[in-house]
């Protein structure tokens, strides 16, 4: 009995004991960071901070997003130049005037990581049009995204206005769409999606929507790669992002039906309210200009899901076949994209911007991508135009985007006048893995 006391006394004692040392428990913050690094917004926009908190959950650490709302550790923000930017209480950034401004943060017990650079512009003076050159030779202040290794090889990608990645690529036969930020960010994943290359994105404020196909029958049966003939509809899909997620295209936010074949890849160009797609009508290879507005403007239609695995037994998308078309163009992919070992060269990349259409293509062991550019009628304005950032075999191996000077290219974007391309090198000591990058050209 006097053991039994005894024991039940100095179990008392040990947990009091833990419950009155001072160390991380399981809901303590041990330190913040500012994740964001810089963004761009016009004057009168604002910015909504990402702040995460490193958390010991009591046997180990992990990052989550802070609650600003809470604000537990009392952080406060302060902005180097008031005048240009302000910063709330709660890490929204409002652009005043156009200039830059350092955004930091402080706590009351805590360090806090990391500072913001908030560059505001005046919206009449952004560039609307394009007129780089594409040949110019690639150097390393033209690296966007800095070399980093995926998952798999890098199918499409585009960008925010606040200069956030987004990348797209196909693993274990679903599509995977990740924000590339400082911290780990958990991957979107669409097991209906295909290959990943037709993907673009738009933003409506501080959310983040992208296009991208999806398949109403089995999984991966959506781009213009894994499945592109099967039987299985295909819709064009308006999806919103959010880490984490799986979707499939009875989860969009909106959906559109073309034909049952689908889009290969679908283009977004919001500064100029343009929405273009590339698809196969009758074994021909079309493509297909709208004005943003006018693709809601026609009849509805609904699809039924025929995959075992589904969130709801049919669909109802808009018919682009019954919405007013600016124009619509065939053309001969032989003549546009090229051709490399007698095989006509696939499309790397599709991008509508301002009343061009700019068309990627090239292999990895090509002297170098090309781009071709068309207007909406299908007149050829470029034909295969060599990408400068490509060619160069021994720069891109000095700076380590490619150990042996192959460099597939992997998407083509075009944002305020300025365009981003995507590209993967091979690189052995990554194993199965690849090196993916996003070069932004010089003006």
């Amino acid at each position: 009995m006097r053991f039994l006391r005894f024991f039940a006394f100095s179990s008392l004692l040990l947990a009091s004991l833990a419950c009155s040392k001072d160390p991380k428990g399981a809901s303590d913050v041990d330190s913040i960071k500012i994740m964001d690094t810089a963004a761009t917004i016009y004057v009168g926009e604002e910015f909504t901070l990402s702040i995460s908190a490193r958390v010991f959950n009591g046997v180990y650490a992990v990052n989550k997003d802070y609650d600003m709302a809470a604000n537990p550790a009392g952080v406060k923000f302060s902005s180097s130049d008031p005048s240009v930017a302000t910063v709330s209480e709660r890490g929204v950034v409002k652009g005043l005037s156009v200039g830059e401004a350092t955004i930091t943060a402080t706590a009351k017990s805590l360090t806090v990581e990391g500072s913001f650079v908030i560059n505001v512009k005046n919206k009449d003076n952004v560039k609307h049009t394009f007129s780089q050159d594409m040949t110019q030779p690639l150097t390393k202040d033209m690296l966007f995204l800095p070399v980093g290794i995926t998952h798999t090889t890098l199918q499409g990608f585009d960008i925010d206005r606040f200069g956030n990645v987004y990348m797209a690529w196909e693993e274990n036969e679903n599509v995977h769409v990740r924000k590339m930020t400082g911290a780990p960010v958990a991957d979107m994943i669409l097991p209906t999606g295909g290959h990943g290359d037709g993907f673009c994105i738009e933003q409506d404020k501080d959310e983040v929507y992208f296009w991208t196909s999806g398949s109403l029958g089995e999984p991966n049966g959506g781009f213009s790669g894994a499945k592109a003939n099967d039987a299985s509809v295909r819709l064009i899909c308006r999806y919103k992002f959010e880490a984490g997620k799986t979707v499939y295209p009875e989860d969009a936010v909106e959906c559109y039906y073309i034909n049952d074949n689908g889009s290969r890849i679908t283009s977004v160009d919001t500064e100029h309210n343009i929405f273009a797609t590339w698809t196969l009508e009758n074994g021909v290879e079309c493509v297909r200009i709208y004005t943003l507005k006018a693709i809601k403007g026609g009849s509805k239609v609904t699809k039924d899901v025929t995959r075992a695995t589904r969130h709801a037994d049919s669909v109802t998308a808009y018919d682009l076949g019954s919405a007013p078309m600016l124009n619509k163009f065939s053309w001969d992919r032989k003549v546009v994209c090229g051709v490399s070992d007698g095989s006509t060269n696939a499309i790397q990349g599709f991008c509508v911007y301002d009343d061009k259409v700019y068309v990627e293509a090239g292999f990895k062991n090509d002297p170098a991508s090309t781009i071709s550019v068309l207007d909406f009628n299908g007149k050829l304005l470029q034909t295969r135009v060599n990408v400068g950032v490509s060619a160069d075999k021994n720069v891109l191996k000095e700076l380590n985007v490619s150990s042996d000077g192959t460099f597939e290219p992997e998407g083509v974007q075009i944002h305020n006048g300025e365009m981003y391309l995507g590209f993967v090198g091979d690189y052995p000591t990554a194993g199965s893995k690849k090196h993916s990058c996003v070069i932004k050209l010089k003006d």
